[in-house]
């Protein structure tokens, strides 16, 4: 049975995989160990966390599949994705392109599966406006958020420019707090409903899903 490792940014992209991808495949059957995984930028200092260039991420997913027996998949951010990314563009639409580029860097591995999360994190919270009734209690900035909700059908469209990516809007809208915020919000809204709403998203998990099957 193969382990299933999330190659992540940061603490919030850990708290989504433990509290609802984990429990969703558990509940498909799936009893394979998963976890989640920050990227080590600088090992001597002991840092983890972002990605802060295509070499330090290979690095990571090039030791974690060394370890045998395990699929290894990302969940990383299109926005402010490093410029030395195979492929590299800032059209959203050629997202697809980033991964199969890293996926060709990698010699088309059968255990690992590119995923790059169009716009970032944060969209996906833009699924349902049930979470942020947690951590807002001012009507108007959750009016504010249940406008974007309603202009935006699919979350992961969101993002007309550096300046208005999903975490820009909530930090203007309210004092967005990522890791404690996101816990809470992603607990609230649940899978079901980004899998709903968020087509790459759920694309990905039945991706994942089959390479587990």
């Amino acid at each position: 049975m193969s382990r299933l490792v999330f190659i992540v940014e940061g603490d919030t992209e850990i708290i989504l995989v433990q509290n609802l991808i984990v429990p969703y495949f558990i509940n498909k059957g799936f009893n394979n160990p998963i976890h989640a995984q920050t990227i080590i930028s600088n090992r001597k200092q002991h840092k983890k966390g972002g990605v802060v260039g295509y070499d330090k991420f290979k690095n990571e997913v090039k030791r974690t599949l060394a370890q045998g027996n395990v699929i290894v998949t990302t969940f990383i951010d299109f926005f402010r994705i490093p410029t030395d990314f195979p492929s590299y563009t800032t059209d959203s639409s050629l997202v697809d392109k980033i991964e199969n580029a890293i996926h060709t860097d990698f010699n088309n591995h059968p255990n690992f599966i590119p995923y790059i999360q169009l716009h970032e994190l944060e969209a996906l919270m833009f699924s349902n406006i049930a979470g942020f009734d947690l951590v807002i209690d001012d009507q108007k900035s959750l009016d504010k958020i249940k406008k974007i909700i309603d202009d935006y059908p699919n979350p992961e469209d969101i993002n007309n420019s550096p300046a208005t990516a999903p975490s820009k809007r909530l930090e203007k809208i309210y004092n967005y707090d990522k890791t404690g915020d996101g816990e809470m919000i992603f607990e609230m809204i649940g899978i079901d409903a980004i899998i709903e709403k968020c087509p790459r998203f759920a694309n990905w998990l039945k991706v994942l899903e089959e390479r587990l099957s």
